[in-house]
């Protein structure tokens, strides 16, 4: 009796088994590194390879699991990996922390502030733990996904969806501050083509213990056929079309910075400054309570930019957690409770380094704060702060910092004895520090406080502040005119200025009041930073009048030919001898004698009868310029002019504090219509990109049928010589 043949399936579908395995392994080793590429995008904006090093962590790790348990069932490895992220997460965070705030309080502050600060971390951002939990959890989650779907379920392409989007997310989130990742890129393309050509098989055809493979293994010869022609094919598209595409792209990529829309700001936090004049009216009225760990300044507004009319704070305002990116170490606390400040401008000492209880938004550019559901009574919040400290010995002898050059833009039209006072100034001080600290003197010691003084800071009423006389009303304000005025001064001599609203408060508990509310100017210094000046004057001082100090000044100033000492021994023209002296006289009638004196007489005449004309052509040129030269604002602020100057000939007047309502009353007594050149001036003075060509045409048409209209009325003689 023979014995039965020996099966040799065994060892053909074990060679089947390894061969197999050996692709699970290189396809999870690719989406492995694929899924660390992606997860390192976003660190090309952070500072350092921490990031890095915690992204390819997660991959790796995320990866281990899902592979580990690929062959378990299908709850156990999703469970696995939540446990596992935790951990992860936790460790991410004890290696970012300094360690200055209990573990708990940190993981929570983390979890929570992850988003917003993300987005709103200065670049290169700084890892930390609410910095680091947003890429660390977003690559463990596209490792889990990946490895779920390619290994555990043999879809390959389908594993690679989830690094793909999260490279995307990186390239998004990072825009155009970094440098482009070429050869990144490249990389996770040829991860991605080595894990799609040793894919892995479904489980229908796995050759496991507990799987089936029906039939013989299938001839390589078709998909080898396949293969090449699918690669000629897609060669040949990327050489046609990926010179297109790069022609297609002419700018750099967008910044989702830019996309998160800033909060909206009420009325009255637009212009900050004009809530002095309402504060110094009622002092007693309670705005908030706030308990100190020490006396110091809190900031409601920093206002930079001036464009004669309105003070403006730049930048905008970015949602952020409850830590403040970029500030010091914190040496000042406070708790506040709202009773009646009211808006959403949020007062805090500078810098500050974190606020809980609101949400808040920071001005990046001058660290102030904003919460975007507004103030109301009874809101309480608490914020730490690194208070600004400065050296007065470095200030003394540093210069002014210029390199701001919206802090030193001074807007056209100021008033003449802006340009008076500083030129006292700077012909009497001669550094920088100097020259602030006399500025401050000056308006100190020659002007008034008066609360009842009415609100304004544009330039005709800092004008009207500055230069009219007591009686009148002028040389008396609040601290919005003497901040406002000390900053445009000063950038007339040379110093970036800023204006800063703000409250007075005393180190331990007390209430806060309109009384202690007001404004104060700051000077910019090279190394030393923003230096708070006092330009307010004494509670019982006498001012002395301004215009005695500056005529004192252009009287002791000293004429050229004084200061230069005269060029040689001077000739006494009132001596007897000289008029006595017949060559004197002789020397006279020779240099008069080429015309007889009746020439001199017509040719004054013909002078005379020249200057209307000369007048008008004047008048035509300065319409031309006024209606066709500029931008569209700049011709409805010309046309604006025109119809002033005309009312003023046809003898109505507009004073110049007037705003185009106002003036518009004025103008009603002449028998002619503006139409719309209100409306037009107030988007020209207050939102100039909104004026149209369109626009400025209307106006101009207005204007010079306003002029021709008004003609009519004035007065004849008047009309000649004008």
């Amino acid at each position: 009796m023979t014995a039965p043949p020996i099966p040799r399936a065994r060892p053909k579908r074990s060679g089947r088994r390894v061969r197999y395995r050996l692709r699970v392994a290189a396809v999870a080793a690719a989406l492995t590194l694929m899924c660390a590429l992606a997860g390192a995008v976003a660190a090309r904006v952070y500072h350092g390879q921490l990031l890095l090093l915690l992204v390819a962590g997660a991959a790796f790790g995320a990866f281990a699991i899902g592979f580990a348990l690929r062959n378990r069932p299908s709850f156990l490895a999703p469970s696995a990996s939540l446990v596992g992220l935790a951990a992860y997460l936790l460790a991410a965070i004890v290696i970012t922390s300094d360690g200055a705030d209990p573990l708990p309080a940190t993981v929570v502050d983390a979890l929570v502030n992850a988003v917003p600060r993300t987005l709103t971390a200065l670049i290169p951002v700084e890892p930390a733990p609410d910095t680091v939990v947003v890429p660390v959890f977003l690559t463990w989650l596209a490792a889990t996904l990946a490895c779920e779907f390619a290994i555990r379920y043999g879809r390959t392409l389908l594993g690679c969806l989830p690094p793909t989007i999260l490279y995307g997310a990186g390239l998004y989130l990072v825009g155009p501050n970094a440098a482009a990742g070429t050869v990144w890129a490249v990389a996770f393309c040829v991860l991605a083509a080595a894990a799609l050509a040793v894919t892995a098989a479904p489980p229908e055809r796995r050759p496991d213990t507990d799987a089936v493979v029906d039939g013989p293994a299938p001839s390589r010869a078709p998909a080898l056929m396949g293969m090449v022609a699918t690669a000629a094919v897609l060669l040949a598209v990327m050489a046609l079309l990926v010179p297109v595409a790069a022609r297609l792209v002419t700018a750099s990529p967008g910044d989702p910075r830019e996309y998160v829309e800033p909060p909206r700001l009420t009325d009255i936090d637009l212009n900050p400054l004009v809530r002095i004049a309402e504060w110094s009216k009622y002092p007693d009225q309670d705005l908030f309570t706030a308990d100190t760990s020490a006396d110091a300044w809190m900031r409601l507004a920093v206002l930079t930019e001036y464009d004669g009319t309105t003070w403006q704070a730049a930048g905008d305002f970015r949602t952020a957690g409850t830590v403040i990116p970029g500030s010091g170490d914190a040496d000042y606390s406070a708790d506040v409770e709202i009773i009646g400040l009211g808006g959403k401008l949020v007062p805090a000492a500078a810098d500050p380094a974190s606020v809980t209880g609101l949400p808040i938004a920071v001005n990046l550019a001058t660290r102030c704060l904003l919460t975007p559901d507004g103030l109301a009574t009874g809101s309480t919040y608490h914020f730490d702060s690194a208070l600004v400290a400065v050296d007065p010995a470095a200030a003394e002898t540093a210069r002014a910092n210029l390199a701001d050059a919206a802090t030193v833009a001074v807007p056209p039209g100021t008033p003449e004895i802006m340009a008076t006072i500083a030129d006292y100034i700077r012909t009497t001080y001669d550094t920088p520090y100097e020259r602030a600290q006399g500025l401050a003197d000056f308006l100190g010691e020659h002007y008034a406080y008066n609360p009842e003084a009415p609100s304004g800071h544009d330039l005709p009423s800092l004008g009207f502040f500055l230069g009219s006389p007591v009686d009148a009303g002028g040389q008396r304000g609040t601290s919005e005119h003497f901040a406002a005025a000390y900053a445009i001064i000063a950038r007339l001599i040379g110093l970036p200025s800023r204006v800063v609203v703000g409250f007075e408060v005393p180190g331990g508990s007390s209430t806060v009041t309109a009384a202690q509310g007001s404004a104060w100017p700051e000077i910019d210094f090279d190394g030393v930073g923003w230096v708070r000046f006092d330009p307010m004057p004494a509670p019982d001082a006498v001012p002395v009048p301004p215009e005695d100090t500056l005529e004192q000044m252009e009287e002791e100033t000293p004429s050229p030919e004084e200061d230069s000492g005269g060029g040689g021994e001077a000739e006494d023209f009132n001596d007897e001898a000289l008029e006595q002296d017949g060559d004197f006289d002789d020397a006279l009638t020779e240099e008069a004698g080429g015309l007889p004196v009746w020439v001199w007489y017509a040719l004054g005449a013909l002078l005379l009868a020249c200057v209307p004309l000369l007048l008008k052509a004047r008048r035509a040129l300065r319409r031309r310029r006024r209606l066709t030269r500029g931008t569209p604002a700049e011709r409805v602020a010309g046309a604006w002019a025109e119809v002033l100057a005309a009312a003023s000939r046809a003898g109505v007047k507009v004073p110049g504090h007037a705003n185009a309502e106002e003036a518009a009353v004025r103008l009603s007594a002449l028998k002619a219509d503006i139409g719309p050149l209100p409306r037009l001036v107030n988007a020209a003075a207050f939102a100039p990109h909104a004026v149209s060509e369109a626009d400025a045409a209307a106006a101009a048409a207005v204007a010079s049928e306003y002029s021709a209209r008004v003609r009519h009325q004035v007065k004849r003689w008047k009309r000649f010589l004008t």
